[in-house]
């Protein structure tokens, strides 16, 4: 069986800043996203709000609706090697490197988006990226919702549980990077948990626990 180390993105090997929402800033700018788009995604925000779908906007991606897949995909890697790439934990990348050479099959897992968890798969030099993936149409159109397993809180379980199946993982063996308390939940699925720039929540959590706590 493999071993793995499984790395969360925002706020832990990309510290201070959501990477989703730099991209979304960035479409502002460039005038990609437009007023119609974010009343678009407001609108459905509100229908759902009132549905009580608590986690919805999370998984609202109608500021998305209807531009091309392959512009977006050209756009995050713009955005990517513009305004995120350099705020990546030097820190992070050594402790990715150290276990790689130990022969631990590396696992980015993330909520953002499926192409911009490629972009940190390249510069990270990981075996594995896991986000969100956007449905797309017969013609190649993002509809603004997500297609398969949103990898947000209880949704990790999903993905490792997945990624267990797919690649002969051993949990008991492996390692997971993490600083929110909502991680908890994949956290506690390996033998050795590693709160990195952790929230009070997590970090009162892991002290507990008597995890292992780091700052990237």
């Amino acid at each position: 069986m493999k071993k793995a180390a499984i790395f969360d993105i925002d706020g832990t090997i990309l510290r201070n800043i959501s990477s989703e929402r730099v991209f979304f800033r960035y479409l502002l700018n460039k005038e990609i996203v437009t007023t119609k788009d974010l009343l678009r995604f407001a609108n459905v925000f509100i229908s759902n709000l009132l549905q009580l779908k608590g986690l919805y906007l999370r998984k609202n991606k109608y500021y998305l609706k209807d531009k091309e897949y392959e512009q977006v995909v050209s756009e995050i890697k713009e955005c990517f090697k513009r305004q995120i790439s350099s705020h990546i934990s030097a820190t992070a990348l050594k402790e990715i490197s150290r276990l790689k050479d130990a022969g631990y099959l590396i696992i980015l897992l993330s909520g953002t988006l499926s192409p911009l968890v490629e972009c940190f798969k390249k510069h990270c030099d990981a075996d594995i990226g896991v986000g969100t993936c956007l449905a797309i149409d017969n013609e190649g159109k993002i509809t603004g919702e997500i297609d398969g397993i949103h990898s947000y809180s209880g949704g990790k379980v999903k993905a490792v549980n997945q990624l267990v199946a797919e690649h002969n993982i051993d949990l008991s063996s492996s390692y997971a990077y993490a600083n929110q308390y909502l991680d908890v939940k994949f956290m506690r699925m390996v033998g050795h948990p590693v709160a990195v720039n952790a929230s009070p929540m997590l970090r009162l959590y892991a002290n507990i626990k008597r995890w292992k706590i780091v700052e990237f």
